[in-house]
């Protein structure tokens, strides 16, 4: 088998930790730009009354979205492993039954949240002003769930063996398109009716339909190593197990944060229809920060992924340092942004002053805090990428049931949402610390043995 040239295990760790995130970072912030494009939409046209029903169904899609994510974030893991240890042949298994796998849960878990929509919402406290927003607005979400988990499984395959390109170019298609059909399908112009809400959802659910279609065109045409058919079932319970054993966790970690969130979601509806629609737009300026963190600990869960399969481990400590560099300028400069200038960055999204105040707050005391994560992201991706996928749910369980949640209904009674606000940063600075210890302790090498 000839020898794959592969940068990630033999170039610079710097400028190749870079190329590998930077498409990867650019992909998340178009995802955020058109969720923003969404927001903007519904807050300027349906009011704060589709921002409140938009934010309500957002813990239970992060939810859903966190089973994907788990999934396909040790599908990446795994094909990592074997592409960095030229093992070709288990890159093209490992796809198959990662497919498979997709195709199942997706479907399942998308007729489930459907059936279940009245029940979900009525249980997070929504305002009845809002309750039939946002069952129609989750219900059309869920019907495009399938879509999200297939873009997530082939992004995560393709960075795998180390093209971020190719996901980014899938992803600006998609945000093209929506950018383009929220407009027509929210206030109906050229002979579409107008439908709202529901249009913002529909256009979501369109844009991201045709990306799932060229991605698979991509992968056809090009004959790349990766094998994605959801209709031709291949089993294997080793491989199975492996991706159980390395995704669970991750899902775990990832519902718990999104179980955390639910939960002071349901808190925040409790102030009313303001504080909720203040929460939609909040969450959406976090991501801007929050999403780049992301993609850099998947980027260094990969090159660390790939280095160990090839017998690099002292490559890691320099993964490290990069990657900490990287993500602590990264937010620091938008904790910046995001304080100096909060009302304008808010005004973008409504212009209703009683949602602007809340909102405010919320940026002055959260935002800063997200240094905290920068630590986070970078030393459990560190600890993810070498197959350790169970401490950082550990850590994110003490940080968020623990912590976060008690500090929330403690401190809310005596000083409202402020008291939210505060125990979103203590949670973020319990799993700072937690994650750091752990990679200084070196622990995580236990992981390294896939087997």
């Amino acid at each position: 088998m000839n020898t794959i040239d592969n940068k990630l295990i033999n170039g610079n760790v710097n400028i190749e930790l870079i190329k590998l995130v930077l498409p990867m970072i650019f992909a998340n912030l178009l995802n955020v730009a058109y969720n923003i494009v969404d927001t903007i939409w519904i807050g300027q046209i349906v009011g704060s009354s589709g921002l409140g029903a938009i934010a309500v169904s957002f813990p239970i899609i992060l939810i859903l979205i966190s089973i994907a994510s788990g999934l396909t974030t040790a599908s990446n893991i795994l094909v990592a492993r074997y592409y960095g240890a030229n093992d070709i042949k288990q890159v093209v298994y490992v796809s198959k039954i990662s497919s498979n796998i997709s195709f199942i849960i997706s479907i399942v878990v998308s007729i489930i949240a459907y059936i279940t929509a009245p029940a979900l919402m009525k249980f997070l406290n929504t305002a009845d002003s809002i309750l039939e927003y946002s069952i129609s607005y989750f219900r059309i979400s869920m019907i495009g769930f399938p879509l999200i988990f297939f873009y997530f499984l082939i992004s995560s395959l393709l960075r795998g063996i180390g093209d971020t390109v190719r996901p980014l170019v899938f992803l600006a298609i998609s945000s093209i398109i929506n950018v383009i059909l929220d407009p027509i399908m929210i206030k109906g112009l050229f002979g579409f009716p107008r439908m709202g809400l529901d249009g913002a959802a529909y256009a979501t659910l369109i844009s991201q339909a045709i990306a799932i279609v060229v991605s698979f065109v991509y992968l056809k045409i090009k004959k790349t190593i990766l094998v994605i058919n959801p209709f031709y079932f291949i089993f294997d319970f080793k491989v199975i197990n492996l991706l159980i054993k390395i995704g669970l966790p991750i899902a775990t970690t990832q519902l718990i944060v999104s179980f955390s969130w639910l939960i002071l979601n349901r808190l925040i509806n409790q102030y009313g229809e303001i504080a909720s629609a203040a929460i939609a737009i909040c969450v959406r300026i976090d991501s801007l920060t929050y999403l780049p963190l992301l993609a850099l600990s998947a980027g260094i869960a990969t090159m660390t992924s790939q280095n160990i399969g090839a017998g690099k481990i002292d490559r890691i400590k320099d993964i490290y340092k990069s990657g900490l560099q990287i993500s602590i300028i990264i937010s620091i400069l938008m904790a910046l942004i995001a304080v100096i200038f909060p009302e304008y960055i808010i005004k973008m999204f409504t212009l209703d002053q009683r949602v602007v105040d809340v909102a405010k707050v919320y940026m002055y005391i959260v935002m800063p805090s997200f240094i905290f994560l920068s630590i986070m992201f970078t030393a459990c991706g560190i600890i993810n990428g070498a197959g350790n996928t169970i401490a950082p749910m550990i850590f994110t369980f003490i940080a968020n049931i623990l912590v976060r949640i008690p500090a929330a209904y403690i401190l809310s009674p005596k000083i409202g949402l402020i008291g939210i606000w505060i125990s979103m940063s203590l949670g973020y600075f319990t799993v700072m610390i937690l994650s750091f210890l752990y990679y200084h302790s070196n622990r995580w090498k236990r992981g390294i043995n896939l087997s």
